[in-house]
């Protein structure tokens, strides 16, 4: 029997439910289990939250305004209702499963499969005109029967699950649900790329098969971050932290990919960086970090932004913001894999191959042994303008999407800045009935001015003090973000300031994340705007007079 789209949310729910990682496991596992060859990658793909596999680079191209408008004709629903219910919820697909009628015994039995969604995404990503989209759309909300079918059909559509069903969650899901280990699982995504094609072959007992292709993108080895170079004991290989986008090259008979983190193609946005890697020789398989590159060095990152998600690049804009790609790794080169083989024997294969094509950056390498060494070349890369150090294990393997012990980054020694908070704002996922975001600011006289926005770094048991202390002292809201008297300083932790023109201050953060709370301060305690300039001139910041990098987010009413 085909799989229902109601039985996955089904499970998804209960694996939503639980803050237990094993219990998640097993719920995906006993789906997969159940479900038949034709509906297996289909159930691993739709719970990850995409309408395709990861190696196709096709799009449903369907917003949030397209959903909204759908439901707002197929239920006949007051926008304003819609849109208090949505903020209320904080996403999409919640709402409408309040809003959504509820199911009664006389009503069709759900019939809505997986298959009908691939039969629905198919058509999607084959309609390029928004106005024909609508109906398609529509005509998969109106077979919904049941409120979290409906609910699970705009999680995928938009591909916000919020389930805590992770990539790792479903990867140990596979292996439990086919009796194999989470290394055999993970090394056929090493070689597939895609983890509904491991779950295939997994269910056939043949993940044995599987063969390293290339352009199947690979996710990225991790760093864990350290604040100081006394966390750093032993030897390693240390490297520079350039301030780029991560990327993956990809080569073979004259054809080139660069996938960046999220697994999605960027060669329309850099066609310099593809001529260049075009120029080797070989067939490959690197990591690295496309930088803005003039000179012989590394540039800001700020000269980049202007080049991102642009599907043409002009001559004029490349002249502007020349990029290149420097390599750090080499993870395959002309038939062999190499990710088993230690880091330094990986870096000693790149260095030969840079040797031979002097178009391909190698990020040059050195060993240190002591936690003075370490912080001598911090401070030492700091000085040229790069973002801090990468300290690797020599003898390490890559180990895609893992996070572990053998690689680590040190990216500042800025001071905090004790900020007053001016706002905070309902979370997401398991945070969304929390006041878990917080906006906040500096002091300027009497005035505060706001420099950021932040969320990570507090624990559950303070954010549930913080959200009744913030309803409490709460000025106005919009039914999502709350006003609120400045009365709460927060110790604010920060790689970076830069001149910004979207907060009141001048100035924001990159990647800004709460310390902790400081309930011993009071506003009067606060640091001052002057202290921020203090630290955007500071060396140590470097003094990158650069537009910040503008962080957005999913607008649910876009269009409406």
């Amino acid at each position: 029997m085909p799989l229902l789209l109601l039985d996955l949310a089904h499970t998804l729910d209960t694996a939503a439910a639980t803050g237990s990682k094993l219990a998640k496991q097993k719920a995906m596992a006993d789906l997969f289990q159940s479900a038949g060859p034709a509906d297996l990658p289909l159930a691993v793909r739709y719970a990850n939250g995409r309408p395709f596999p990861s190696t196709d680079e096709r799009v449903l191209g369907v917003s949030s305004a397209t959903v909204s408008e759908v439901i707002l004709e197929l239920l006949r629903l007051d926008p304003a209702v819609y849109r208090q219910t949505a903020i209320r919820k904080g996403e999409i697909g919640e709402a409408i499963a309040e809003l959504w009628p509820a199911a009664t015994d006389t009503e069709a039995e759900p019939e809505l499969t997986l298959q009908d969604l691939a039969a629905g995404f198919d058509k999607l990503a084959a309609t390029t005109l928004p106005a024909a989209k609508k109906p398609v759309v529509y005509g998969l909300f109106a077979r919904c029967v049941h409120p979290r079918e409906a609910c699970y059909l705009a999680k995928i559509i938009l591909s916000d699950m919020r389930t805590g069903v992770k990539e790792g969650v479903l990867q140990a899901a596979v292996a439990q649900a086919f009796g194999l280990t989470l290394a055999d699982v993970q090394r056929g995504m090493l070689f597939l790329g895609d983890l509904d094609d491991v779950a295939r072959l997994a269910s056939e007992r043949r993940l044995h098969e599987a063969r390293f292709t290339l352009f199947h993108p690979l996710q990225f080895m991790l760093a864990n971050p350290i604040e100081s170079a006394a966390e750093a004991p032993g030897d390693w290989i240390i490297e520079d932290k350039l301030d780029g986008i991560r990327a993956q090259a990809h080569k073979s008979d004259g054809r080139t990919a660069i996938y960046t983190r999220t697994l999605d193609r960027t060669d329309e946005s850099f066609p310099d960086v593809v001529r260049q890697l075009q120029t080797i020789d070989a067939e490959f398989l690197i990591d690295g970090e496309i930088v803005p590159w003039r000179d012989g060095r590394a540039l800001p990152f700020a000269v980049l932004q202007k080049r991102l998600g642009r599907k043409k690049v002009s001559a004029r804009q490349m002249l502007d913001a020349p990029a290149r790609f420097v390599a750090f790794d080499l993870l395959y080169l002309d038939g062999q894999l190499l990710m088993d083989e230690p880091l330094v024997e990986r870096q000693r294969r790149l260095r030969e191959l840079a040797a031979r094509f002097p178009e391909l950056i190698v990020l040059p390498s050195s060993i240190v042994t002591t936690a003075d060494e370490v912080a001598i070349q911090f401070e030492r890369a700091r000085e040229a303008g790069n973002e801090g150090l990468m300290l690797k294990s020599p003898g390490s393997p890559y180990s895609p999407g893992r996070r572990g012990g053998q690689w680590l980054k040190l990216k500042t020694h800025l001071p905090t800045l004790d900020c007053v908070v001016t706002a905070a704002e309902y979370g997401h996922g398991k945070r969304r009935g929390v006041l878990s975001d917080y906006t906040f600011a500096v002091r300027d006289g009497d005035r505060l001015l706001n420099i950021g926005k932040a969320y990570s770094g507090v624990t559950d048991q303070e954010i549930a003090e913080l959200t009744q202390l913030f309803m409490s002292i709460s000025t106005s809201n919009n039914g999502r973000v709350f006003q609120v008297e400045p009365q709460v300083v927060l110790e604010i932790a920060f790689d970076q300031i830069l001149e910004s023109k979207r907060h009141a201050s001048g100035f924001a953060m990159r990647f800004p994340r709460i310390k902790r709370v400081r309930w011993d301060k009071k506003t009067i305690d606060a640091d001052t705007l002057g202290r921020v300039k203090d630290i955007y001139h500071s060396p140590a910041n470097l003094g990158r007079k650069a537009e910040a990098p503008v962080a957005t987010e999913p607008t649910l009413f876009d269009g409406l």
